[in-house]
């Protein structure tokens, strides 16, 4: 038995809840909360946003997604958050863009960053590489090649510790993108943002919280979406949604927010989303034309801080894979210390008493460590000996303070997303060769020769189909408004060309009813 619904979404996270929300809230809408029904694969709700206040050992919180406001000068969550009164960025924020602190195996102390000029450096290499891939011709190659390219053009103008650094130091985009720099695009490694960024020391659950507030009676969770059968042409009058639990929910419209990792999935996979016909092939091939990045986070709380807490950030650069340092495969399940750099958040200064720093990693360190927690502090350990404040290097090298005097964290947390098979990772990625406007133009719904045409009542959301804001919580949550606003807009325009008690796509006499179950009784099962 199906039950009927005006609009399911599938997945909720920020998207699929933002999409939600606008459609039950927005001044004149046609949509009751009971129109709207959102199906969630996980136990909870939130996606790549997860704020958790159990783990710590310092009676601390932390996001084990998304962290920070990027681009506040556009940042739509931010306004709208500050506009509503969920948050205070004097109390609840902390823009930690003091310059980071760079550290190596083989120095003592941080890098003097501007007084080698290694910073200056860094921004002519992006420069480079912008004015590089201005030629039409230009041919896409790793962000390791290009930055190569550099160096050897640029040879005779540089020092000895500007040749020695600034190609390690440009690693620290392996953080923002969560994969290798081998794999990394040169063409698209470089970003330009509209303002700082912005941490968020609330924690986004509070946004989480806000969005579904008004819609805890229909958030179904724990019902994984297997099949959508979309109505196609004029004998079908719905679009059909059929969970693994064989759940079959009737909706006139569908906003799909599943992740890009779920979309490109071959339909034989046990979490593919299998689509009934087939999406077009110029969709799928669409999919294929991006990658999803592995970006996870190692949370360690010590009973005391032994790093220098005047710093905000440190960021402790791998070796120099192109001096004698290539006895391993980037795609190695067990990688070693020092191969791939690693970013730290001084959350001890961020969150005075919680004595903890938060590590992010990439791809395949975050994967390695994702599946074997146990071994997060034994791969840290060595990296983070260098950020002591008295860190002294042994005759090979090596800082021993932590070592030497025994320090051991009380609590590591790592995160999961990689092994999570329903996100499979952080969020979209671009390799050498990748295209990221192909997928958005597909997902777009804004031509009729892309995609399921303008005029598709499936509408697609999430950060792989936001062209602003891609990889974030603003991005999410602007694709998720942009659904429900053309949802709105074509309800609205529907209902004046026909009987408003006809939903889209019935005939004047079709029996909306017929064949439909009691969406109460459906619910009673469900929980927020």
């Amino acid at each position: 038995m199906a039950h009927k619904v005006k609009v399911c979404v599938i997945g909720a996270g920020v998207s699929g809840l933002k999409a939600a929300h606008t459609l039950v809230s927005s001044r004149n809408t046609p949509f009751s909360a009971e129109d709207v029904l959102i199906l969630e694969a996980q136990d909870r709700i939130g996606g790549r946003i997860k704020t958790d206040k159990t783990l710590s050992k310092c009676n601390a919180s932390y996001d084990l997604g998304a962290s920070w406001f990027h681009d506040v000068l556009t940042n739509s969550v931010l306004r709208d958050s500050m506009a509503m009164g969920l948050f205070d960025p004097s109390r609840d924020g902390y823009f930690d863009d003091k310059p980071t602190a760079y550290h190596v195996l083989e120095k003592l102390g941080k890098l003097e960053i501007y007084d080698l000029k290694l910073k200056q450096v860094m921004d002519d290499i992006e420069s480079f590489i912008e004015l590089y891939y201005a030629r039409l011709d230009a041919v896409d190659m790793s962000l390791k090649s290009i930055v190569e390219v550099y160096m050897k053009t640029q040879d005779k103008l540089l020092t000895g510790e500007q040749k020695e650094y600034c190609g390690r130091m440009m690693r620290y985009m392996e953080l923002w993108y969560g994969i290798d720099y081998e794999k990394i695009s040169g063409k698209y490694a470089v970003m330009r943002h509209q303002g700082r960024n912005l941490f968020n020391k609330k924690g986004y659950s509070y946004l989480i919280d806000h969005l579904a507030r008004p819609l805890h009676s229909r958030i179904m969770k724990s019902k994984p979406v297997k099949c959508i059968r979309r109505k196609s042409g004029k004998r079908d009058s719905f679009h059909t949604v059929i969970t693994t639990d064989g759940t079959q929910i009737e909706a006139d419209y569908l906003v799909v927010t599943v992740p890009h990792s779920i979309l490109v999935l071959e339909e034989s996979h046990e979490y593919s989303l299998v689509w009934q016909p087939p999406l077009p092939k110029h969709m799928t091939e669409s999919f294929q034309s991006i990658h999803f990045g592995a970006l996870g986070k190692v949370i360690i709380e010590f009973d005391q801080v032994w790093w220098d807490m005047n710093e905000e950030r440190f960021t402790v650069l791998a070796h120099d894979r192109s001096e004698g340092f290539n006895n391993y495969h980037i795609d190695d399940l067990k990688p070693q210390p020092f191969e791939y750099p690693i970013y730290v958040v001084n959350h001890a200064k961020i969150h005075p008493g919680s004595n903890s720093l938060i590590v992010l990693t990439q791809s395949p360190v975050t994967e390695y460590l994702e599946q074997n927690p146990h071994e997060a502090w034994n791969y840290l350990q060595p990296l983070l000996q260098t950020i002591h404040v008295d860190s002294r290097p042994t005759q090979d090298g090596m800082a021993v303070f932590l070592i030497e005097h025994n320090i051991e964290p009380l609590n590591v947390i790592v995160t999961d997303w990689t092994q999570n098979p329903y996100i499979r990772g952080s969020y979209c990625a671009l390799h050498v060769d990748d295209d990221p406007i192909d997928e958005l133009i597909q997902l777009s719904g804004e031509h009729d020769v892309c995609g399921l045409g303008a005029g598709s009542t499936i509408r697609f959301a999430g950060e792989h189909t936001a062209a602003d804001g891609a990889g974030c919580v603003h991005g999410a949550y602007d694709s998720g408004t942009r659904a429900a606003n053309w949802i709105l807009q074509h309800e609205t325009s529907t209902a004046t060309t026909v009987n408003s008690s006809h939903f889209p796509g019935n005939s004047p006499t079709e029996d909306t009813t017929s064949g439909s179950g009691n969406m109460g009784d459906l619910l009673k099962s469900a929980f927020y």
